[in-house]
């Protein structure tokens, strides 16, 4: 077999296309290739219940493998939903997030007993609901709704002030929250040091096997120490130009199934 073992996938405009879907090319590969005994993980930003759909699609239930949410934050078994790993917000940090993006007019929402749950309104906020499939639940105020740990806090803006916001903040809230962004009109704050990469080198060292033997695919910037830490790093044609520099190849477009084109020169 191939030197590369391990496939991991981000979901949002690189595994799935435009219209929110997973083609039927790009899925009936990635189950061949887990029946020849390759193994695909998908990572992403996403809830832990807005990735389910899609993992079961692809049978990574069956193949006893894993999904990485909250941009790192969590990572779980399909097969039975054992939580392998969990890194939250503390809700002291959750409060002076939530002052911050009330300082900056953002619209603010996090994730909770199976709800997105939110106070205020915005022209986006119904866009991760769209993506994800996960209810909407509104809270008169989400500071004082919230009274626990929390996995992912999210601002939700216009892209040019998110990116003004993201340019100011370097990933990095303080000491013990860093930020990121999965798409240009979310601001994403996450535990210190909560990354996809970092979790998918945990992941290694549990399943033993080397960094080096994973292939990973992405677009965004949530994605780019992921790309440069695993032993094939591939940027997808609609990533943005910070990504295609730090990847190790850049392949077709998230619509033209970009993930089967470059795996089959590969493995």
């Amino acid at each position: 077999m191939n030197q590369y073992q391990y496939i991991v996938l981000d979901m949002d405009d690189t595994l799935l296309t435009s219209d929110n879907k997973v083609s039927k090319d790009t899925a009936d590969y990635l189950i061949q290739i887990q029946q020849q005994g390759y193994h695909v993980i998908l990572a992403s930003g996403r809830p832990t219940e807005g990735m389910l759909p899609t993992a079961q699609s692809l049978k990574l239930d069956e193949f006893n493998s894993y999904i990485i949410s909250y941009n790192g934050g969590k990572t779980s078994r399909v097969q039975d939903g054992k939580v392998e790993t969990s890194r939250t917000i503390p809700k002291e940090q959750f409060d002076n997030i939530i002052d911050y993006c009330r300082e900056h007019e953002l619209f603010t929402l996090t994730y909770y007993d199976g709800y997105i749950v939110y106070d205020g309104e915005h022209e986006y906020m119904n866009k991760e609901s769209e993506l994800t499939g996960l209810p909407m639940k509104q809270v008169d105020d989400i500071k004082e709704y919230i009274q626990t740990d929390v996995p992912k806090v999210m601002g939700v803006d216009y892209e040019s002030h998110i990116k003004e916001l993201l340019d100011e903040l370097g990933n990095q809230f303080n000491d013990k929250v860093d930020v990121t962004t999965s798409k240009p009109i979310f601001l994403e704050f996450m535990a210190k040091d909560v990354s996809k990469a970092n979790t998918v080198s945990s992941l290694c060292e549990q399943l033993d096997i080397d960094i080096k033997q994973v292939i990973a695919f992405g677009d965004s910037s949530n994605d780019l120490s992921m790309l440069q830490e695993v032993g094939k790093g591939i940027a997808m044609a609609n990533a943005n130009d910070e990504i295609k520099s730090v990847a190790d190849s850049v392949t077709l477009s998230n619509d033209e199934d970009g993930i089967p084109y470059a795996l089959k020169q590969i493995l």
